[in-house]
Formats: structure tokens, sequence, C-alpha cells
């Protein structure tokens, strides 16, 4: 029988962490093609971004736009804009998340 011989633990640093990715990548850059603009993202298939899937653009708490992906590896992807809100304009350093359906 034991008694009260509580050895206290540390958490692993991992513990704390989310068990799944993000789902999100910062952009790193937008290029400016003849037909399209590029949306460069540092983030790939590690972050859960697959092609074809359609991101969220946001800068803080406002919506920007959303994209598509075209190309995703492990730590990079590049997306197209879909839509752009009006008077917006994608920029390094904002955040693409990927659009996620809500069942209610």
């Amino acid at each position: 029988m034991l008694l009260g011989c509580a050895a206290k633990a540390e958490i692993p640093s991992f513990v704390k962490g989310a068990l799944y990715s993000a789902n999100a990548a910062l952009v790193s850059e937008v290029v400016p093609t003849l037909s399209a603009d590029v949306v460069l993202l540092k983030g790939g298939l590690e972050q859960g971004l697959r092609l074809g899937m359609v991101c969220r653009v946001s800068r803080g708490t406002k919506s920007i736009g959303e994209l598509v992906i075209i190309e995703s590896r492990s730590k990079r992807a590049a997306g197209l804009i879909l839509k752009l809100d009006k008077g917006s304009v994608i920029q390094t350093g904002d955040i693409a998340q990927i659009k996620t359906l809500q069942n209610s």
C-alpha cells in the first residue's frame, strides 16, 4: 500500500502543444506574373496544406481574401488568389488558414 508518495514530474513540452498541425501558414511573398499573382507560403504539407485546398487569408482579425493551393511541399506551398476583399492586398506576414465547413 502506497501512502502519499507522489513524485512531481515535469510535463514534456510536446504535451503542451497542439496534437494536430495549425492548418495555417505565413505568407512569405506575393509574386506577380502576367496572368495571376502567386502567393508563396512558409508552410506546406507539414501544416496540412494539400493541393486544391481553399485557404482564407487574414491580417490580424481582418479577412483579406481567399486562395487555392496549387503546389505543396514539406515546408512550403504556393497558391493562386481566388477572391480579394474590396481594397485589400495580400502582403508578406498575412496568415493563410485552411477554410473548413462547420456543421450546426
